[in-house]
């Protein structure tokens, strides 16, 4: 089987989920076999042969300031894609938000979005609350394929936690308080500012904020900045590198994602593969997670987050055992890439030649 995955390794920096998902892939093929996994080109969609076409996020492509470029762009992969359909390729597309995020021409991306989605042969989705908001949002192909696969873990994909005290005094951070963390790309979406005016005023003396990562919205930044004169909210404004993310996050006793919307959550995995609880609206992937892996890691409030819900949140996780890891092994990488694997070849119909072809 040859795939053509967008992207597959290129992102690692970024979010390694996709390289984690390709190389445990490559595992579970035989060693002659070396050239399973492409990265995405239009050089190699439009001249080369595969199996699979496996899209993660399309929207991104064509999310263009200019209308102009976005059209542009949207008329260049509609053409690819008939090409790749047109030599028999299986298109698929990884669900991982069935809206763009702040997105520069919303009505636009969308339309692009629906039309996408009928070109696809196989959707994979995270959770079983994404597949439905998926299928009352868009009109696919009748007895489309799809499948249930969830998002891995991170644990051993960054360095080791450290001593929590140790990893305070590196940040700067009091000794006698407990840290609630917030990480990563800051967007309009995530609520910061909301989360620092509420923090403010929920006078949570015992506690300070971190909010670290960057944001490219000049406006936002200066809302952040505003909330930050509050000496017990910590912010950092700038993209945090994997060599010290984990310091962060050994610093911290909770981990909150108060998103306005989101389907799936890397951020989340992320906060439980170092076995931090985590705060966060029940909505998408938070709500399957949290039955499956109890309150006690995952408290989600099913408002929109207000200082009762905060504080509640907080005095509920400090109450609660962890003296054990998250039990993330239905998590796995080559679980998770062992279950795209079988998806991928559920796609094709079943012959000898075929599946000769797949196993390969």
């Amino acid at each position: 089987m040859r795939i053509l995955a967008s992207p597959a390794f290129a992102n690692k920096k970024v979010n390694p989920y996709n390289a984690l998902l390709y190389s445990n892939m490559k595992a579970f093929t035989r060693a002659h076999t070396k050239n399973l996994v492409h990265e995405y080109s239009h050089k190699k969609a439009i001249l080369e042969k595969f199996d699979i076409v496996h899209f993660h996020w399309p929207d991104g492509y064509i999310n263009q300031k200019n209308i102009f470029k976005a059209l542009q762009r949207s008329i260049l992969l509609s053409f690819i894609l008939m090409i790749v359909k047109l030599k028999g390729s299986k298109i698929v597309w990884t669900v991982h938000n069935v809206a763009p995020h702040d997105a520069f021409h919303p009505r636009y991306s969308q339309a692009f979005m629906r039309w996408f989605a009928r070109q696809c042969d196989g959707l994979i989705f995270m959770s079983e609350e994404s597949k439905a908001t998926f299928f009352s949002l868009y009109n696919c192909k009748e007895n489309i394929h799809y499948a249930i696969i969830p998002h891995g873990h991170y644990r051993n994909s960054y360095p080791d936690p450290i001593d929590q005290a140790a990893a305070k005094n590196h940040l700067g951070l009091p000794q006698n308080k407990q840290v609630l963390l917030f990480f990563g790309m800051i967007k309009p979406y995530k609520n910061i500012d909301l989360l620092m005016e509420l923090f403010t005023q929920a006078k949570l003396f015992d506690y300070v904020l971190v909010v670290a990562g960057n944001t490219d919205s000049p406006e936002l930044k200066e809302r952040l900045k505003q909330h930050a004169k509050n000496p017990n909210i910590h912010l950092l404004l700038q993209f945090i590198p994997d060599d010290r993310l984990h310091i962060y996050l050994s610093a911290a006793d909770a981990v909150i994602l108060p998103y306005k919307s989101i389907l799936n959550s890397g951020a989340l995995l992320l906060a439980l593969s170092f076995n931090k609880p985590v705060i966060a609206p029940h909505i998408g992937a938070f709500v399957s997670l949290q039955q499956e892996l109890g309150r006690k890691w995952i408290y989600s409030y099913a408002e929109d987050l207000e200082v009762g819900a905060l504080k509640n949140a907080l005095r509920h996780l400090e109450a609660q055992d962890r003296s054990s890891p998250c039990p993330l092994e239905n998590y796995d990488w080559d679980k998770i890439a062992a279950s795209t694997l079988a998806f991928y070849r559920q796609l094709f119909p079943i012959s000898s030649s075929s599946e000769q072809a797949l196993s390969s």
